[in-house]
């Protein structure tokens, strides 16, 4: 398709109710279990495997339900319309057996890790004023890995020989068929073995995420991989913006070449019938605020040039991370609600986006408050055991909020095995510190993985205490009757 094509619309995936009176035909199967579409619109995938672009895109269609349950909400039930309102990305880990079975005998320091953060390199060609990572690097890592043009070597990026040796040991400890990586940093791009690496994960039943800037992305090279998402951090339409949010100097062409390559993206997905997810995400402050709808419309762009070529955008403002002193996020007292305004139902970005038939997913809690300090039922954390950071030099942290904090390190798997590792009495003291100090209360990022995960295990503990498990596990087996597995764990 040429730069001036005519726009063919993306493909809806529509919800299917209970009742729904649509004409309806098989078109594939999620976890045995026939998937349902509208009769009017064509499969997603020509592949065996359908996935879901967004949790909650596909539901299945249940007869005679009319109390369904909430996803965020321990046994509590509501109408089907607040159902579909509800967050699915906080259903998915019911679907993950073993590690739902511990959960629900309380041994949550047993669960096995769902992925792993992948910050491979510490590398990258941006310097965004506003990134937590570049922050945190510089401030933990010995050297300034955060600047235009570094040289990749040992002490900011992780070999092939390493990968492979990370790689073998995550692949003995898939459990419920899921153990993921989410290929980070840095910019993955700016590693000259991620590819490689993701190749050697996928052979070890190990699904992948790719998040990156785009300005140096190869997508043949990335599709080869078959990740199950590739998310573009884009975040501008315009090249001003773009540069000044981004942190690099006038004149470089970084603009242009993300714009090209989100195109190649977007058409090489479409061309190869690849199953890889592509998602856009545009996070906010008062940078680019006034550049997000210039964004959506660069997005059209795209799929104008390309085809339907992008399955999901995000959208999220930058928030203020409580492991630093100072505020590198730029906020004003209004700039979330100016921000929601314009990509909620009706706003001029969301009337772009949903032209184009893209679902736009108002990422986790980020345009909330943070929670209550009595939304807890105790001082513990209770997600830690599900997502982990492995850094470029093997360190394993507890928590993949912990952004490369040396106290949060609980080994390093170049000189212990993950098994023993996950076992070992460092991580119970790294832990035991944890709790001490209720980091999850107060340093926490509220729209992290984590967060919602101990606000949901919060509840089920509150209902053990009262003796009401049976309420919990009707809860978790109606939720697994209403929602459908994601296949990874990168969308929780």
């Amino acid at each position: 398709m040429t730069e001036s094509a005519e726009r063919v619309p993306t493909r809806r995936l529509p919800i299917i109710a209970a009742n729904d009176p649509s004409p309806l035909r098989p078109v594939g199967s999620i976890a045995g279990r026939q998937v349902l579409q509208v009769s009017d619109h064509e499969a997603l995938f020509s592949n065996e495997e359908l996935l879901q672009p967004t949790p909650g895109a596909w539901l299945p269609r249940i007869a005679g339900r009319t109390q369904y349950p909430m996803p965020d909400q321990v046994g509590r039930y509501g109408t089907y319309s607040e159902f579909v309102k509800a967050p699915k990305y906080m259903a998915q880990w019911v679907h993950w057996k073993t590690r739902t079975d511990l959960i629900l005998e309380g041994r949550y320091h047993d669960v096995p890790p769902a992925h792993f953060e992948g910050i491979f390199t510490l590398v990258c060609n941006f310097m965004c004023p506003h990134c937590s990572r570049r922050v945190t690097r510089t401030k933990w890592v010995e050297g300034g890995t955060w600047e235009h043009n570094t040289e990749v070597e040992k002490k900011n990026t992780m070999d092939a020989h390493g990968l492979r040796r990370v790689i073998d040991q995550l692949g003995e400890h898939r459990a419920d068929d899921q153990m993921g990586i989410v290929w980070g940093g840095g910019d993955p791009t700016a590693n000259p073995y991620t590819y490689d690496g993701m190749r050697y994960a996928r052979s070890k039943g190990i699904t992948s995420s790719f998040l990156t800037n785009g300005v140096f992305l190869d997508s043949d090279e990335c599709l080869d991989t078959d990740p199950i998402l590739v998310r573009v951090s884009l975040n501008c339409g315009t090249e001003e913006a773009y540069r000044k949010f981004h942190g690099y100097p006038k004149g470089w062409d970084y603009f242009e070449r993300a714009k090209q390559n989100m195109k190649d993206l977007a058409r090489r997905k479409l061309q190869r019938g690849a199953r890889t997810l592509v998602g856009i995400s545009l996070i906010v402050d008062e940078r680019n605020l006034d550049d997000v709808v210039a964004a959506a419309e660069l997005i059209r762009d795209v799929v104008d040039a390309a085809g339907p070529g992008i399955d999901y955008v995000i959208a999220r403002p930058v928030m203020n991370y409580q492991h630093f002193d100072q505020q590198w996020a730029r906020l004003k007292e209004d700039t979330t609600r100016r921000a929601l305004d314009l990509v909620t139902e009706g706003g001029e970005a969301w009337r772009i986006i949903d032209d184009l038939g893209i679902p736009l997913v108002l990422i986790k809690d980020s345009f909330d408050p943070p929670p209550e300090p009595d939304t807890y039922s105790d001082g513990s954390c209770l997600s830690y055991g599900l997502y982990g950071e492995i850094r470029h030099n093997g360190d394993i942290q507890l928590c993949s909020d912990s952004y490369g904090n040396p106290e949060y390190t609980i080994g390093n798997i170049f000189e212990t095995s993950l098994e023993e590792i996950w076992r070992s009495d460092r991580r119970r003291a790294v832990l035991d510190q944890v709790n001490a100090r209720e980091c999850f209360k107060t340093t926490c990022p509220h729209n992290s993985r984590g967060h919602h995960h101990n606000r949901v295990f919060h509840q089920i503990e509150a209902y053990r205490k009262a003796g009401q498990m049976d309420v919990v596990r009707q809860w978790v087996d109606d939720l697994r009757e209403v929602t459908y597995p994601l296949g990874h764990s990168f969308f929780v």
